[in-house]
This record gives structure tokens, sequence and C-alpha cells, in this order.
């Protein structure tokens, strides 16, 4: 049986959990359909999984045909800031529980051998793995985080560790063109998702975008990334390709509320008038995010949309746009968008969308066919800090206040959730989403549990290393000078 934990991404490169193989990708569909595909930045879906290089996870085996980008995320331990790390703030008593370790060690050595044990001579044996054990992760994975988990890589090939952040986008900016200019040259179709660093911390850019913003770093980040969005899409005018491209541009998940830098500055982001923010569970202002769409042959400029779409849909869209039937077998959850992106629609095709946290749903979403109000009912809230709206760094998905009864709110007139209806007043509407619950629960196919501790956890076997270990240092001749 899976142990369960709090953490709900891998944090380390040698960890063994990912995005299975036998998954399918939009990148498979489009390369099955002869596009040439890339992927450009990060990619936080596993590495390896039984032994170093077998790359069970890696991009390429999930229909990428080029990858440059990092094969975690982008966290503050990469930074050059040193009072900075998430390590620190996820095991924040790291060095006390090591002392209670060695003590409870201590006292039980000393009972034994005061009692003559035969068992002692192993049992010191014991004391001086564990304890080397112990020292050996806490100068692994506290003190080097950074040299063992910041990588970059072209394909499979690791060019750069630790990675020097400062430069990324304009890197990643110098890929996407180069990958595109390439196209014109082979005339073929194409596939390119960009996931950018920015603005995930830890934020750092070149000179040239540094300090010029009046929202310090943060704001820097956003720049920078504007202008690398910028390079691409004057690529695309440039090689004429504007007319038969579809450029999707949008994020993962609101702003981190509880994101602050070592002084303070605020590096998470704002979410406006929605409640709560990233890790929140089912709070708009954790999973609601503005998206940018171009596709000059179906969707008319300046068209403003305000139905509720899932990042999910992105999988059947790409389908419908290269012309690619999905396979029978496959459960999609997602909706087809572009009935709804070129007015053939008015609403969204989800009638229900289920926000989970973790593996639990905290919150169902209900669009009405007829009528302008969506619906949503939360089951589950996060359990703030006393008189706050945040949680320590992020929420957990088990430490939950449980909403009994549940909470309804109209999302049309009450974007920001605060003034829950009267449940008694609207029972019909109650009992369909919560058989709309039910139903999806019941339809779930389980699969393996890839977060759990067996899998999540550090394996020295899996860890890769530029140069000589434990050194573990190289940089991208490609760039290297290139953008300071």
């Amino acid at each position: 049986m899976a142990t369960r934990t709090f953490i709900r991404s891998c944090i380390f490169v040698a960890s063994s959990g990912g995005l299975p193989a036998s998954e399918t990708t939009f990148a498979e569909l489009a390369k099955t359909a002869g596009y040439t595909t890339a992927l450009i930045g990060k990619w936080h879906q596993g590495w390896s999984e039984n032994s170093l290089g077998d790359y069970e996870h890696h991009p390429i085996n999930q229909g990428f045909d080029y990858f440059y980008g990092y094969p975690l995320t982008n966290l503050k331990d990469f930074g050059s800031d040193t009072r900075e790390s998430l390590m620190k703030s996820i095991f924040p008593y790291w060095n006390h529980q090591l002392i209670t370790t060695f003590l409870v060690l201590f006292i039980c050595f000393t009972c034994l051998y005061s009692t003559g044990m035969i068992g002692l001579a192993l049992y010191i044996v014991l004391v001086i793995f564990v304890s080397s054990v112990l020292f050996t992760l806490h100068y692994a994975y506290i003190i080097r985080y950074k040299d063992f988990n910041s990588l970059l890589y072209r394909n499979k090939e690791l060019v750069e560790q630790p990675m020097e952040l400062s430069t990324l986008t304009k890197r990643f900016a110098a890929e996407a063109v180069e990958f595109l200019e390439k196209r014109q040259n082979d005339d073929k179709r194409f596939l390119l998702m960009v996931s950018w660093s920015h603005v995930h911390t830890y934020l750092n850019t070149t000179k040239e975008f540094r300090g010029r913003n009046k929202h310090g770093r943060y704001g820097d980040a956003v720049e920078e990334m504007d202008w690398g969005v910028g390079e691409i899409l004057d690529t695309l005018d440039k090689l004429n390709l504007v007319d038969n491209t579809v450029v999707y541009f949008t994020s993962d998940n609101g702003g981190h509320l509880e994101e602050r830098n070592a002084d303070g500055e605020v590096h998470g982001g704002y979410n406006g008038i929605y409640k709560g923010g990233k890790a929140h569970g089912a709070v708009d202002g954790g999973i609601r995010m503005p998206t940018v769409l171009r596709y000059p042959p179906a969707v008319r400029p300046g068209t403003v949309i305000d139905e509720p779409t899932s990042l999910m849909d992105v999988f059947p869209t790409i389908a419908n746009i290269i012309q690619t039937k999905l396979q029978p077998k496959l459960h999609i959850d997602g909706q087809d968008m572009m009935p709804l992106l070129s007015g053939k629609e008015t609403v969204s095709s989800h009638d229900f969308m289920f926000h989970y946290c973790g593996d639990d749903i905290h919150a169902i979403r209900y669009r009405p066919k007829q009528g302008l109000s969506v619906w949503k009912l939360a089951v589950k809230s996060p359990n703030y800090l006393p008189g706050k709206q945040i949680c320590r760094f992020v929420c957990n998905c088990r430490d939950v206040a449980v909403n009994d009864p549940p909470l309804l709110y109209d999302m049309t007139s009450d974007p920001s959730e605060l003034r829950p209806l009267d449940l008694s007043r609207y029972p019909e509407i109650v009992n369909i989403m919560l058989k709309a619950m039910a139903d999806h629960k019941n339809s779930i196919i389980p699969q393996t549990y890839q977060m759990d501790l067996s899998r999540i956890l550090w394996k020295p076997w899996l860890q890769p290393c530029c140069g000589s270990f434990p050194s573990c240092f190289c940089v991208d001749q490609k760039y290297e000078g290139k953008f300071e």
C-alpha cells in the first residue's frame, strides 16, 4: 500500500516517481500526426525510474523530439541568496531532529552497554551506519541541494550543473527561435511548448531587466518573460507562420501568496479579487488564470470569453486542430475548446469541473446550459493560519477544514467567494452537484500513486552528475558568456 505524503511533486531529480510512459501526451498526438515537437524549459514530470540513465519519464519518451530544459523546477535554493531555502522551509527543524536522533541513539547505546547485551557489537555498527546516513543526507540535500538538483539538459545530455538562472530566459527564447527557423528550412509542421522558469522563484534576470520595474524582482521577471514571448511571436511573424499557427499562453496556477524573499519582498504574485492562491486547494485565486490565444483562421481578434475551461482542454483541442482521432480507450476529461473559441458555441462544454487538492476533491463547479450563473460547491477549504488567508508556505491537502454543510457560491455574481448562499434556497442545484461528484468518484480507475514515500525519496543510484563526483559541475558551452 502506498504511503501518502504531504508533498505533491518531485523534490529530487534522483527520485523514481513521474509520468508513466503508458500515458498519452499531446506531444505524442502531434508526433503521430507527423509534427516535429520540442519542449523548451521546465519538465517536472520525473526523470529516471530504476537506474541512472533509463530516462523512463524523460520528455523524449513522451513525444518530444527535442528537449532543452531542466527536469525539476526553479526553486529558491537554486539562487545566490543563501538566506533563502525551500528545503529548510519544508524541513525547518532538521538540525533539532538530527540532534534528537543522536541523543536517542546514545541513550539506547548506554542502556545496552550497561546491561551487557550480546547484540551490543551489532548495535554499535548500526549507530555508525545511521549516523553516516543522516550526515550524508544533511550534506547532500540541505547544504548541497542546489548542486545536485539544479540541472540543465539538452535532450539526454547534462550540459550544465548547477544552472545559471540569470540567463535562462534568454537561452530559452534563443532555443525556441532556433527551433522555429529550422522548421522554415525543412518545411515541417511543428508543436513547440515553452515552459518558462519565470515567475517561479528563485527570481533572477539578466542585467538588462534588473531593477527596471516598480514591483521589484517579480516585476523584472515578468518583463523579461514578456520579452521572451515577444521574441517567439516576432519570429512567427518574420517566418510568415502567424496565419497557420495556434499560440496558447497561460499559467498552471495563480499567485503564490506566501512566497517572500529573505527581505520580505513579495515574490509570488497577486490574485486580485480572487480568494486564496497557489496550493490552496479549490479557491479560485489558486486555480483561475487568464489565458491568451491567437489563431487567425478560427478566432476573431478581440474576442473575450468568460466561460469555464481547463488546461485539460488543451489535449482534445490540439487533437481537433491537427485532425487526429483519439484512441477509444483513452478516458478524456478535457473538452475541445474550438466551438467556444470560434463562436459556434457560447456556453462552456463543461457541465461540471472537479477541483482537486492532491487526490482529494475540494470543490465542484457547475455550468448549466441555461442562464449565466456558474455555481461552485466547496466541500473542503484550506486550514489557514489564524486570522489570515495564507498557510505557512503551502497548504496541506490533508490538513483542511471540512465544510459541513458545503459552501455554495454563485461565481458569476460573487467571484471572490465572500458570500456563501443559503443551501435551502437551492436544493436542486446542490443535489445535481453532489450527484455529479459521486458519479465522478465512481468512474475513477485507480492508478499507481506516483507521489508515495518510496517514489519521492532521494535515491543515490539515480543521481546525475556532470564531471567527477562530488564536484558535479559543468557549463553549457553553447551559451557560455553569451548573455552576461
